[in-house]
């Protein structure tokens, strides 16, 4: 019995050794020894109950009247159960882990696994996986020609793919400081993972926050599709204006002044006004249907140009929902703003297309 509890408590400790030390030390380790310690766990739970030959034994002395003691090893009992338990909490822990998408297109860079960042969403550090999508080099300042844009979206695809492929089993979120365009061709490569968390950075206090699951005490603005009065049916091209964080003006889709303008809007544009997920689906799937009832409305569409100042949340959550209705939309080029530039929207990316060989592609304004 001695030699029993002396290594079952041997045994415990250092289970918890290897427990604590990864917890505090091996932030970014993938290594699973649950199923270890649950094998193990188990392995002790049944070898510490008498055995088929102690059995047989016990039974042909007791025909002989002669007592053979088969006796349960409890200690063996309760250390197998510990070690099962202990598995269980790691494994839990591992499934708890949280996969982060980050986007970096602009000089602005915030890391959700900085230490303040961590402190403000209220993460396990140990537990957050961040993935970075970094391309502002690349980007320079909006000086984008065709080699550049070959590689940002080279870069887009290569790194979306991978996150999408590691984190489905685990918390998928995403965050990210980038041009509209290519937050919307990121998402059209994430339709099939699983993004449950959205961290929104907030200028005014420096930090991120997350969108809640939804708010039950006050409802959020509806977004409003207004189309010109009258339409021109027969057009083939048509601009789509979305404002939530700031208000598209007319005066700087001056490019655009052969065309018709739909408008999709809330009252009031402003910084951080998507705040929960409910939000978040509800906007996404407005401008879905709004651009599927353009084709209702405009029966020989071709392409719609997407001008909008919109969160990164609902950028890639766009390209997510374009992705996943490709065959029913058409193509749709989103544009980038320069405020100083003449156009204003001097390149756009083909963000959603039945070819898919042109999603991607490059759509400089001043070549056209």
């Amino acid at each position: 019995m001695l030699y029993w509890l002396i290594i079952g408590v041997l045994i415990v400790i250092v289970c918890l050794i290897v427990y604590s030390f990864r917890r505090l030390h091996a932030k970014d380790s993938s290594t699973d020894i649950s199923s270890t310690l649950i094998t193990t766990g188990i392995s002790l739970v049944i070898s510490a109950f008498p055995g088929t030959k102690e059995i047989i034994a016990s039974i042909i002395a007791s025909v002989f009247s002669i007592f053979v003691s088969v006796e349960d090893n409890f200690v063996a009992i309760l250390c197998g159960f510990i070690l099962i338990t202990l598995g269980l909490i790691l494994r839990k822990d591992i499934k708890d882990r949280v996969f982060v998408l980050n986007m970096f297109g602009i000089f602005v860079q915030k890391e959700i696994s900085d230490a303040h960042n961590i402190k403000a969403l209220k993460l396990a550090d140990f537990k957050v996986k961040e993935i970075i999508v970094d391309f502002v080099d690349l980007f320079n300042n909006s000086k984008v020609d065709e080699e550049r844009n070959e590689l940002i979206v080279k870069k887009i695809i290569k790194q979306c793919e991978a996150f999408s492929n590691r984190s489905k089993d685990f918390k998928s979120c995403y965050t990210g400081m980038a041009p509209i365009p290519y937050t919307i061709l990121a998402g059209t490569k994430l339709s099939d993972c699983n993004l449950k968390r959205f961290f929104e950075f907030k200028r005014s206090t420096n930090s991120y926050y997350e969108l809640k699951s939804k708010d039950r005490v006050h409802k959020h603005e509806i977004l409003q599709v207004n189309y010109p009065q009258p339409i021109n049916p027969k057009l083939n091209d048509v601009v789509v204006a979305l404002s939530i964080t700031k208000r598209v003006q007319k005066a700087d889709l001056s490019q655009f002044e052969k065309l018709d303008i739909i408008d999709i809007s809330i009252n009031n544009p402003r910084d951080n006004v998507v705040e929960t997920i409910e939000q978040l689906d509800d906007y996404g799937n407005t401008v879905l249907n709004a651009i599927e009832e353009i084709k209702l409305e405009y029966s020989q569409i071709d392409t719609i140009h997407l001008v909008a100042s919109i969160p990164s949340c609902i950028s890639i959550k766009l390209g997510m929902l374009f992705a996943l209705s490709n065959n029913r939309i058409p193509r749709i080029i989103s544009y980038h703003f320069i405020q100083g530039n003449q156009p204003k929207y001097p390149f756009g990316i083909v963000v959603s297309d039945i070819n898919s060989d042109d999603t991607g592609r490059l759509i400089s304004i001043e070549g056209r």
